[in-house]
């Protein structure tokens, strides 16, 4: 499976960069950057195991992977909004 039937599987938004998932209120997680494809689908599927936990739980409403050319991040959207930066 490639990262992005993953991210489909587990009902993962899906983005390019980022900086996009940042935009959508999407709070970024661990990065794994694997040296070839098989390792980028593993890769995918240890975060977004880890993020589907998140979910189960109540800590996020939504989940994502920032599929990148080189590395693969998770994100989440957190149940509760992040307070603002003073």
């Amino acid at each position: 499976m490639t990262p992005k039937e993953i991210a489909a599987q587990y009902d993962a938004k899906v983005f390019e960069t980022p900086e996009a998932a940042k935009v959508a209120g999407f709070v970024l997680t661990e990065t794994m950057a694997p040296r070839n494809v098989w390792n980028k689908a593993s890769a995918a599927q240890a975060i977004v195991t880890k993020l589907a936990d998140k979910r189960t739980t109540g800590e996020a409403t939504e989940i994502g992977l920032v599929i990148e050319p080189w590395s693969v991040t998770g994100c989440y959207l957190p149940a509760e909004p992040e307070p603002a930066a003073a």
